[in-house]
């Protein structure tokens, strides 16, 4: 039984570990953090765990947190995991960074995307980026993993098998939808309910930061594309719905689209391919990330839609993905 600690343990994705951590057979939740002026029992902060954990969230201590676990996941805020991965790796701890410090192998991409010099740059070329479904031969031993951000995985998996196929043009067009949850637990008035509910607005065109992370996990796969990305935020509980214009080099068939994403992912339990365009509904709850196209009349033309629990596949179910990978457990503990 490995030991896990999760720092940042109060926000959205730091519940959501506790929560998917809690059934895993393999750990034990040992450590948990959080900005809390002092500690306190972690079922009073959050009593549906009343019974099921019996653990005090405490303001982070990383040397008395380094004794006490041996796999740590970092739900926290950019800019912050860097100052605490170097002292967990030099104590041979397993690291999985929720954050982006360590998504992209250049200091100046992370620079420019977050305004921030990276403190650890020896660690960059280090770490592995996570999407579970591209990159599990790498994970699997890895020190350090960079989980993917949740955009970036939603994307990314829609568009991998048409990159490997060289099956498109590469101009493409992504209209995002999100829970404002992705952003963390924050208090801030345009995140409040009466802001939120029954409403929807664009943010960051140009800038956002996973747009380099999408762009790199696909050159990797064999091409050089130009995204051009929207995002949205929706009055939704939670979930992202990417919808994806792309244009075929020659005339797609369904069949032949089709055959190229269900052998990409033959060996992937945790994305579903058909085609027609996929519901949201489906995946919340979940670490699937559900896929579907559909074609234009001339087939030159495709709309691709995918879908992921913006908080389970998109954050903390990858993490536990990402775990259970690196260690070399069923991949899908924890997640059933």
């Amino acid at each position: 039984m490995k030991k896990v600690a999760i720092l940042g343990a109060t926000g959205f994705t730091g519940e959501k570990l506790v929560e998917l951590l809690l059934s895993h057979p393999e750990v034990e939740i040992t450590y948990l953090s959080s900005r809390t002026a002092k500690p306190v029992a972690y079922a009073s902060l959050f009593p549906r765990f009343t019974h099921r954990l019996d653990v005090l969230c405490s303001p982070l201590d990383i040397s008395a947190a380094a004794k006490k676990a041996d796999i740590f996941f970092l739900s926290l805020p950019h800019t912050v995991s860097m100052r605490y991965v170097p002292e967990l790796l030099r104590k041979n701890k397993k690291v999985i960074d929720l954050s982006a410090d360590y998504r992209f192998p250049s200091a100046a991409v992370y620079k420019k995307y977050f305004n921030t010099a990276h403190l650890d740059k020896k660690n960059l070329s280090r770490a592995v980026y996570g999407i579970c479904e591209l990159n599990r031969n790498q994970i699997t031993g890895a020190d350090l993993i960079a989980n993917p951000g949740c955009y970036a995985t939603s994307v990314s998996l829609a568009l991998y098998p048409l990159v490997k196929n060289n099956a498109i043009m590469p101009g493409v067009w992504v209209d995002a939808k999100s829970s404002v949850t992705g952003a963390g637990r924050k208090a801030l008035i345009e995140y409040h309910y009466a802001n939120i509910e029954g409403n929807i607005w664009a943010y960051k065109p140009f800038t956002h930061q996973h747009v380099p992370e999408i762009e790199q996990t696909l050159a990797h796969a064999g091409m050089k594309l130009k995204i051009k990305f929207i995002p949205h935020i929706v009055g939704i509980e939670g979930g992202i719905y990417s919808t994806i214009h792309v244009e075929f080099n020659s005339k797609a068939t369904e069949k032949k689209v089709l055959s190229w994403y269900r052998q990409a992912y033959r060996q992937a339990h945790f994305i579903r391919v058909d085609a027609g365009l996929p519901a949201l509904k489906n995946v919340i709850g979940t670490n699937f990330c559900d896929v579907g196209f559909a074609l234009s009349p001339n087939g030159k033309e495709a709309v691709v839609a995918s879908c992921i629990d913006n908080l389970v596949k998109g954050a903390a179910g990858a993490a536990v993905q990402n775990m259970n990978i690196q260690m070399g457990w069923d991949e899908t503990a924890g997640l059933r």
